[in-house]
């Protein structure tokens, strides 16, 4: 097991009640996989923030690993012990 610290930034602070977690992954468990996790364990308000309708990653979902923009192939990279993830939603206007 890896642990990993998952920061979260308004709404998704609001939805999941706290502003930072520990949590702990199976080894070689990748980021996609680390936000799936969250949304099942999380409140309800939270799944439909993190994940899209198929169960994918939701499109609005901004991840960053380690202080990188995580895009792409990236969002299936392996995690470490000790790494940081922070989540946002995308923001959009007119």
């Amino acid at each position: 097991m890896i642990g990993v610290t998952v920061r979260y930034h308004t709404p998704l602070r609001q939805a999941r009640g706290i502003a930072e977690e520990m949590v702990k992954l199976p080894e070689g468990a990748s980021l996609a996989e680390a936000v799936c996790t969250l949304a099942e364990a999380g409140p309800p308000a939270l799944r439909g923030m993190l994940l899209a309708s198929d169960g994918g990653l939701s499109p609005h979902l901004v991840l960053f690993h380690n202080g990188s923009l995580a895009t792409g192939t990236a969002r299936h990279a392996p995690l470490a012990d000790g790494d940081e993830i922070k989540l946002f939603l995308a923001i959009s206007g007119g």
